[in-house]
C-alpha cells in the first residue's frame, strides 16, 4: 500500500499569545492625551481598595492605594500606564486597606492635590502617608460634602459624603460620583449604612452607571434603599479571594441582583477596567485575558494531539513546516440602539471593529446602507475611535411600518474589509 503524503500547515496565534500574559495592562490601556475615553481601573490589590482614572485628557485620579504591602503593585501599575503626575488623590478614609500605599505613591509621583476626610488613625499606616505628605510640601484638603468641581469641561467630580461627623472611620468615608457624558461612576469606600441613608436625604443624585460596592461587599453596607437610588448597571466588588470576612456576602449579592446589576469581583476576575466614550461603555478584566491564552493552550493541545496520531499512523507520512501568524484581517459587529423605533425618528447603528487578534480597531471607515421598502439610502461618515467603535444617527423618516429595515455595514481599514449587517422595524 502507497503511503500517503500529507502537508499540515499549522497556524498559531503568536501575538495573541503574548497580548494574554500574565498583566492584564496593555498598550492600548496606556494614557494618550488625544484619545477622547475615560478609563476607570479597579486594580485588584485583595482584601483592599484601589481605583486609578485616566480622564480623555490626560488627567490621572487615584482613589486609595491598596494595603502596606501592595505599595509597589500600586507604583508599578501607574509606571505601566506611563503615569508621570497624579492630578488629584483621595484616601478615603484612614483604613490601611485603603492608604496602605498611598505613601509609596505620594513618594514616587508628583502629585497635584490630595484630599481626605476629617478623620485620623493612631496607626503608623496614617502616619506614613502624613509624612510623605510633609516631605513633599504638599497639603491635605477636606473631602467635604456636596464639593464639586470639573476635571475638565466634560468630566465631573462630586464629593457625596461625609455628611457630617462620625467616630467610625468607615462613616467617615469619602464617597465620589464622577460623571463623563452619559455614564458615572460612584465610589464608596468603606461607607456604610449610616452614610448611605444620609446620602439619600441629602437628595443629591446618586443614579449611578458603575458602582463600587461599598466596604468590599460587607452587609453593613449597600442597602436596598441605596440601591434602588444609585440604580447601578454594573457593580464593582473590591475583595480578597478567600478573605476572612466573608466578602462580599450573600446578602449583598442578592441586593444587587434586586437591582439588576452586572457584577464584577477583583477575587474572581482579577484587574476591572471600565472604558467609556460617554456614550458607550466596555469592560475589560484580567480573567478575559487568562480565559482566552487557556482557550488557545487548548487548541494547540489538539492540535498536537492530531498531528501526533498522524505520525503514528504507516499509511500518511507527515511534513513538518515552519510556524507561520494568521493573515491579517478584521471583523466587524453592529447592533441598533431601537428595534422598534417610531417615523421620523433617530436610530442610532454602532458598529465595533477588532483585528484578527480581537484588538480594537481605530480609524476603519464604516458605511452604511439602509435597504427601505421603497428605496435605499447610504451613510458613509463613520470613522471608529480608540475602542473600535463608531455610532452613526439617521433619522428614519416615515419608514414604512411593520417593514423589517435591513443595515448592510461595509467596513474598510487601510486594504482590509469586512462587512456585516443589523436590521430595525418601524411601528
Amino acid at each position: 500500500m502507497k503511503k500517503h503524503s500529507i502537508l499540515i500547515f499549522v497556524v498559531i496565534v503568536l501575538v495573541l499569545l503574548t497580548s494574554c500574559a500574565e498583566v492584564s495592562i496593555t498598550t492600548e490601556d496606556k494614557i494618550d492625551n488625544s484619545q477622547q475615553n475615560l478609563q476607570v481601573h479597579f486594580v485588584d490589590v485583595g482584601q483592599g481598595a484601589a481605583q486609578i482614572i485616566l480622564s480623555p485628557r490626560g488627567k490621572v485620579i487615584v482613589i486609595d492605594a491598596g494595603n502596606n504591602d501592595d505599595e509597589q503593585l500600586m507604583v508599578d501599575y501607574l509606571h505601566n500606564l506611563d503615569v508621570n503626575k497624579i492630578d488629584i488623590l483621595i484616601g478615603t478614609h484612614p483604613d490601611a486597606d485603603h492608604i496602605g500605599g498611598m505613601d509609596a505613591v505620594i513618594d514616587n509621583f508628583n502629585i497635584g492635590k490630595i484630599y481626605m476626610p476629617k478623620i485620623s488613625a493612631n496607626t503608623q499606616t496614617f502616619e506614613s502617608v502624613l509624612t510623605s505628605v510633609q516631605s513633599k510640601g504638599l497639603k491635605i484638603s477636606t473631602a467635604d460634602e456636596v464639593l464639586e468641581f470639573g476635571i475638565e469641561h466634560e468630566v465631573y467630580l462630586n464629593f457625596l459624603a461625609p455628611i457630617g461627623t462620625s467616630s467610625d472611620r468607615n462613616e467617615m468615608s469619602a464617597v465620589v460620583r464622577l460623571e463623563y457624558g452619559n455614564h458615572s461612576f460612584l465610589f464608596t469606600g468603606d461607607a456604610d449604612d449610616k452614610s448611605e441613608n444620609e446620602m439619600i436625604e441629602s437628595r443629591e443624585e446618586l443614579k449611578s452607571t458603575v458602582l463600587l460596592v461599598g466596604h468590599h461587599g460587607s452587609s453593613t453596607s449597600s442597602t436596598q434603599a441605596f440601591l434602588d437610588k444609585v440604580k447601578p448597571e454594573y457593580a464593582v466588588i473590591q475583595s480578597g479571594e478567600g478573605n476572612s470576612y466573608g466578602h462580599p456576602t450573600d446578602e449583598v449579592l442578592q441586593r444587587l441582583d434586586n437591582v439588576g446589576a452586572e457584577i464584577y469581583r477583583n477575587d474572581l476576575q482579577g484587574d476591572i477596567i471600565f472604558t467609556s466614550d460617554g456614550q458607550t461603555m466596555s469592560v475589560k478584566t484580567k480573567a478575559d485575558n487568562n480565559q482566552a491564552k487557556e482557550e488557545i493552550e487548548r487548541q494547540l493541545t489538539e492540535i498536537d494531539s492530531s498531528i501526533e496520531g498522524l505520525r503514528k499512523n504507516p499509511d500518511i507520512e507527515v511534513h513538518s513546516v515552519p510556524l507561520k501568524s494568521i493573515e491579517p484581517h478584521i471583523l466587524a459587529s453592529a447592533t441598533v440602539d431601537n428595534d422598534n423605533p417610531s417615523q421620523n425618528s433617530t436610530v442610532t447603528v454602532t458598529v465595533k471593529v477588532v483585528n484578527e487578534n480581537n484588538i480594537p480597531v481605530e480609524g476603519a471607515v464604516v458605511d452604511l446602507k439602509l435597504n427601505y421598502k421603497t428605496t435605499t439610502t447610504s451613510f458613509d461618515d463613520g470613522v471608529t475611535n480608540s475602542n473600535g467603535i463608531v455610532s452613526i444617527p439617521f433619522e428614519i423618516g416615515r419608514a414604512s411600518k411593520g417593514y423589517t429595515v435591513d443595515v448592510d455595514v461595509n467596513v474598510q481599514s487601510d486594504d482590509l474589509y469586512t462587512n456585516t449587517s443589523t436590521s430595525f422595524t418601524p411601528q
